[in-house]
């Protein structure tokens, strides 16, 4: 547990920095990065025999489960900000569309 904790903070650190110190600003969150890190050297060590796989996969799982949640979270706000967008546009033609929709819908 030490050991991902402590992992977690210094992969958060060198993410951290690695933002700063580019010219380009790649928004990437540092504690994301920090985690999905940990938990992917932590199941290649797992994997290759390196770490012993009774000690380790608990960890792994809760920190990859966290990252899911992470991405799902990003997701929704993203199809939020999506959907409301689509509100707008479709209001903006005045119900031309669904009319049309209804149009070609009776026709045959």
């Amino acid at each position: 547990m030490i050991i991902a904790i402590s992992s977690i903070l210094i992969l958060t650190c060198f993410v951290y920095l690695l933002n700063k110190k580019l010219p380009i600003q790649i928004q990437i969150c540092s504690i994301c990065a920090g985690v999905s890190l940990t938990w992917l050297w932590m199941l290649l060590g797992m994997g290759y025999g390196l770490l012993p796989v009774e000690k380790y996969q608990l960890i792994t799982a809760v920190l990859m489960g966290g990252s899911i949640v992470g991405i799902t979270n990003k997701l929704q706000e993203k199809y939020k900000i999506l959907k409301e967008r689509k509100v707008t546009l479709k209001g903006r033609n005045n119900g031309k569309a669904e009319v049309l929709k209804k149009q070609l819908d009776d026709c045959c």
